[in-house]
């Protein structure tokens, strides 16, 4: 008889580790937002689409190379090129092209895509907040925050942001302690559908000195609409800072820092609105783990914010943690 395994998250190491496992165990996915893919998410709104978390991803490492190679053979991810600058104290310092041979790579149509190609033969139920789970004898039972009972298993995964598994792990988990000590960075995304394309001499800029860190545009990216969509990301640190902040406020210091960034006149504004990431992002980290897992207790937890907050990332994550469950 299969285990029957949960896996608490359905980002990237989510969606990526209940893959693995699927062929060994009965598995089923919880999810407390509307759709998979986490940061890897897309917003349409008219004629205007953004990828509003991750805004691209790179293949440093050989497994990862190698599990991206089908999808881009069926021109699912592509490389996005263009015109890429480094924006310091209002003046750009530095430009260069990306070209395919950079690996700059994007889902396409959009950025959840991928993610949706992924889950589609998996067991996901959206919309649900694990708020608790309780071992009953060798089981563990999981309580949606109306105390719903969602079912019993055998394992219970997290990839969900380190300060909601701190919220979630058992305190006597082996890995419980460490836990506290990940501090993640919130984000905040502003989105500008505009009536016309803006005069930029880039199509996508790193910002330094600024509440601002990036600005795509999105029509940039490989089979998006050619509509005036551009997406800006805060720093990391202003957005923490300011993750309680009124949010029409933070909205309206970020539209004023794009257009002192861009120095011009914006046209018609047609669609503004703004995005609030409370766990965007986290340094490289120097840590050994890459994952947790205690077999003792049959929990563990993968995720991005083990190694660094990127893509690659947490695909490396969820495939350790695979990796040393099936030893077991």
């Amino acid at each position: 008889m299969k285990n029957k395994i949960a896996v608490i998250g359905a980002g990237f190491s989510g969606i990526i580790l209940s893959n693995m496992l699927k062929n060994f165990a009965e598995v089923k996915i919880f999810e407390k937002a509307r759709g998979v893919g986490g940061r890897m998410s897309s917003r349409t709104k008219d004629n205007f689409n953004f990828d509003f978390g991750a805004q691209f991803f790179i293949a440093k490492n050989p497994d990862f190379k190698k599990f991206l190679e089908p999808y881009i053979d069926k021109g699912l991810i592509k490389s996005w090129c263009g015109n890429f600058a480094e924006i310091d104290n209002y003046k750009i310092s530095y430009q260069r092209p990306w070209n395919f041979e950079k690996n700059h790579f994007v889902p396409v149509p959009k950025m959840n895509s991928f993610c949706k190609e992924l889950a589609k033969d998996l067991d996901v139920s959206l919309q649900i907040r694990v708020a608790k789970i309780k071992k009953n004898d060798h089981l563990w039972q999981l309580f949606d925050d109306h105390e719903n009972f969602l079912g019993e298993f055998d394992w219970v995964f997290f990839a969900i942001p380190s300060p909601q598994l701190f919220d979630l792990a058992p305190e006597e988990c082996s890995f419980y302690n460490k836990i506290k000590n990940i501090k993640m960075l919130g984000c905040f995304s502003l989105m500008l559908g505009l009536e016309r394309k803006l005069e930029l001499p880039f199509d996508f800029g790193l910002v330094k000195n600024s509440i601002i860190s990036w600005i795509s545009s999105e029509s940039s990216k490989p089979d998006r609409p050619n509509f005036a969509s551009y997406t800006i990301l805060a720093r990391n640190n202003w957005a923490d800072h300011n993750i309680e902040g009124d949010i029409e406020l933070i909205k309206q210091d970020l539209l004023d820092e794009f257009i002192k960034i861009i120095d011009q006149k914006l046209p018609k504004i047609l669609h503004c609105d703004i995005h609030r990431w409370r766990f965007a992002n986290i340094a490289k980290q120097e840590n050994s783990s890459s994952y947790f897992l205690d077999p003792k207790m049959q929990i563990g937890a993968c995720g991005d914010w083990f190694i660094h907050g990127r893509v690659e990332a947490g695909y490396l994550s969820a495939k350790r943690l695979f990796e040393n469950f099936n030893k077991l």
